[in-house]
């Protein structure tokens, strides 16, 4: 009797249990504050793919009627007309579950599964309001860029927002008190862009059965801080090349059979926007991306048939650079930022010149013993390591221009230019820094020169420094980001306290906004999951990537560093960096911001905070930072 009571008694709770889903269900139904559907599937999974596809397309019929009435005129880059390019592909960039806050009832369990969901349409509006914002962030980002002359960021930011705004209702920004749709203004923007980069050809060399084109790179009459681009080898497309400060060689197995060296500067990014953007990522499987056409660009050169080489024909001598049509004049430029580089103090000594002809020939040779005698026991190391245990490494050009400075009991020199290529055909550009000894004369260490932009950051903020030397940040961020190259983990082991304080972030789907555990910062994010690891969890992190990634390449670009107060440090030893880090690896590629907290009191500074965001808009300042720690 007790058993038919207990049975009665949950049938009774189980159907007042269904008849108050059924009147939730019911009033959502009749409520149009929501988009709600049914979806059946075998599984509960299907059910909801079912569910949500019907949701979405409820949305996108709104969405593409309201793209069609707020702006029926204009191409895209492939001939289709504004209008009806946004509709066609709303639909299919929206299902991707972004829509945040989705409710869900499972009316019916598996094998034949049913279930009822809905979405509040002020959560849909929000949603389009942030990726509305994000394609105005991403402008800005790359207008400063391209202020900067890193003409790679410009580009790569301008095509990310013209995709975003494909899927969404128009986004108007403002320039020079005009505004303009996003839509049809950016495709002309990115061709502006790539009609003011002049490409020019310096010198060829022919070793080994290959030719060696070295390439200067110019942005409205400036060097390019950073560009990438594609060139034909005389087989195929290859690279991408990372061109450094205006410089960039092409690796060339034939001589152009035509007298013309093609070139496609990279402006999609389309790898590394799906590491940091799922939106975008979205974007990028679900729309057919619009083609820039003039990022291809052919160079005249003369062929030497007798010498085996080439070089720019003298019409071309100021460099090629893609056609200007009336339509792209009108796009202006922005205007250059230009910061006065500081006085240092040079050296001339022929003895050094002397020494690193000596490892020039031994880069040539590829043998990095045959410079030993230059070097001191750790000096060599770093060498051989760089020779031996990385990419193939060449000189460009046929000579190198040096620059001899003076700092303390050091001399660098500065800056032979070298060529890292890899087994997937990606290469670096990279300025080489050989540290001297000034008293025995012989080089103590090695590292990648920081970008020219990145270096004047550090030096204009050295400039008001009174008690540590100017080159100490310079040095250690050019140490720091060498590292990585040279998979050093015995360097980076030093350089962390141990009780360093480091924080990662992930790019998510869907993440929740909520503090680091146990640290007092509160981050405002909804697609990046941030992780406080220990300095041995770092580490070990960094071996795993390191074992398993032919290579791991950092570049820094601008930065922002302060000495701060920290009462438990020496008083004008503490600094704050948060610089723009670029990291590119064989299996993943991102880009995003540094903040680090250094000890600068020993010899070797130590990190005492790392944290790392991906956004430039959602970046606490450094004064913020600052605010949540103690020191």
């Amino acid at each position: 009797m007790k058993h038919i009571k207990l049975f009665l008694a949950l049938t009774v709770c189980f159907w007042a249990c269904m008849t108050h889903a059924q009147t939730d269900i019911d009033a959502v139904k009749s409520d149009p504050a929501y988009w709600s559907a049914e979806g059946q599937g075998v599984t509960i999974e299907e059910a909801e793919q079912d569910a949500l596809g019907q949701i979405i397309r409820q949305i996108q019929v709104v969405v593409s009627s309201n793209t069609s009435m707020s702006d029926s005129s204009g191409q895209n880059t492939d001939g289709t007309e504004y209008s009806s390019y946004a509709q066609s592909t709303s639909t299919n960039v929206n299902a991707f579950n972004t829509l945040q806050n989705v409710e869900k009832r499972v009316l019916s369990p598996e094998p034949k599964a049913k279930v009822f969901m809905w979405v509040a349409k002020d959560e849909v509006k929000k949603m389009y309001e942030q990726r509305m914002q994000k394609v105005k962030d991403y402008v800005e980002t790359g207008r400063k860029a391209e202020q900067r002359l890193q003409i790679d960021d410009a580009l790569r930011n301008y095509y990310w927002a013209l995709m975003l705004s494909m899927t969404t209702d128009p986004v108007y920004i403002e320039i020079n008190g005009e505004k303009n749709n996003c839509q049809t203004f950016l495709p002309l923007k990115i061709k502006s862009v790539i009609a003011n980069i002049k490409a020019k050809l310096e010198d060829c060399t022919y070793e080994a059965n290959r030719y060696y084109a070295r390439m200067r790179f110019t942005y409205c009459g400036n060097d390019v801080a950073s560009l990438q681009l594609h060139f034909f080898d005389g087989q195929s497309f290859i690279g991408p090349l990372a061109v450094k400060d205006g410089i960039g060689e092409l690796d060339l197995v034939s001589l152009p059979a035509d007298g013309k060296l093609q070139l496609n500067y990279e402006y999609r990014f389309s790898e590394e926007a799906g590491h940091l953007d799922k939106e975008l990522e979205a974007a990028f499987a679900n729309i057919k991306a619009p083609l820039i056409e003039n990022s291809l660009v052919e160079v005249p050169v003369n062929i030497d048939a007798k010498k085996n080489t080439m070089e720019a024909k003298k019409k071309y001598r100021d460099g090629v650079s893609a056609a200007m049509t009336d339509e792209i004049e009108e796009i202006a430029t922005e205007p250059i930022t230009h910061r006065k580089r500081l006085v240092l103090e040079t050296v001339d000594d022929d003895s050094l010149v002397a020494i690193l002809h000596k490892v020039e020939d031994a880069i040539r040779r590829g043998k990095a013993e045959d410079a030993y005698g230059s070097f001191t026991p750790d000096g060599y190391k770093l060498f051989a390591t760089l020779m031996e245990e990385t990419g193939k490494v060449s000189l460009i050009g046929k000579e190198q221009h040096y620059e001899f400075v003076r700092n303390a009991n050091q001399v660098l020199a500065r800056f032979c230019k070298i060529k890292i290529k890899f087994s997937d055909g990606r290469s670096f550009t990279e300025d080489l820094v050989f540290r001297f000894n000034a008293t025995d004369k012989r080089i103590e260490s090695i590292a990648f020169a920081l970008t020219r932009k990145a270096e004047d950051d550090i030096f204009n903020a050295a400039s008001q420094w009174t008690e540590v030397s100017r080159f100490t940040i310079l040095q250690f961020m050019e140490d720091y980001q060498t590292a990585y190259a040279l998979k050093r983990l015995d360097y980076l082991k030093q350089i962390f306290s141990d009780n360093a304080i480091i924080i990662t972030g992930t790019m998510l789907k869907t993440a929740t906004k909520a503090q680091v555990e146990g640290m007092p910062i509160y981050f405002d994010d909804d697609q990046v999951s941030y992780t406080r690891l220990s300095k041995q969890q770092f580490i070990d992190r960094l071996q795993r990537q390191f074992d398993s990634r032919e290579y791991t390449h950092l570049t820094f670009e601008d930065n922002e560093t302060k000495v701060i107060n920290a009462p438990r440090l020496p008083k004008g030893t503490a600094f704050a960096i948060q610089i723009n880090q670029i990291y590119n690896s064989p299996v993943y590629s991102d880009q995003g911001y540094l903040t680090l907290v250094l000890d600068a009191s020993r010899e070797l500074p130590i990190i005492h905070v790392r944290l790392w965001q991906p956004e430039k808009a959602d970046l606490m300042t450094l004064d913020e930072f600052m605010s949540n720690f103690e020191f």
